[in-house]
């Protein structure tokens, strides 16, 4: 599901994203509609939300994304198991591990892969977009 910018006066004062797409898993479709939802509102052109690991995977087997967002307790294989596999395959996509109750061995496991930042729930707005905006910048820095 691609979501389209919308216009929430809240979010009036948020750094903008020059992103042109992402993909954000998340088996809680509240905040893969929140998630969804603050990625387009602060300029991510195209945002695709999957409900699980796998459904992405299968997705990014045609399609690439500039940024995968992906929580870290899913039903299935985990945020964590998503990043090996994913870097397995090659694939180097800037990805945003979110987790409110961090497992330290998984954390440690998803930072010692390239291309990815952990990031705790719950989260401010304009924290969330730094964090982005940071994982971007270091990816662009080391090209």
């Amino acid at each position: 599901m691609v979501v389209q910018p919308a216009a929430y006066p809240l979010l009036d004062k948020i750094p903008m994203l020059e992103i042109p797409s992402a993909l954000v898993i998340d088996d809680n479709s509240e905040a893969l509609n929140l998630i969804g939802h603050l990625l387009a509102s602060a300029g991510v052109r195209c945002v695709c939300k999957v409900r699980s690991a796998e459904e992405a995977l299968e997705i990014l087997q045609t399609r690439s994304f500039e940024l995968l967002i992906a929580d870290y307790r899913l039903g299935g294989m985990n945020g964590v198991e998503f990043l090996e596999l994913l870097r397995a395959s090659g694939d180097l996509t800037p990805l945003l591990l979110l987790t409110g109750a961090p497992d330290k061995a998984g954390v440690i496991r998803a930072v010692s892969q390239q291309k990815v930042d952990v990031f705790g729930k719950p989260f401010r707005i304009a924290e969330f977009l730094d964090a982005i905006a940071k994982l971007m910048t270091e990816v662009e820095a080391r090209r």
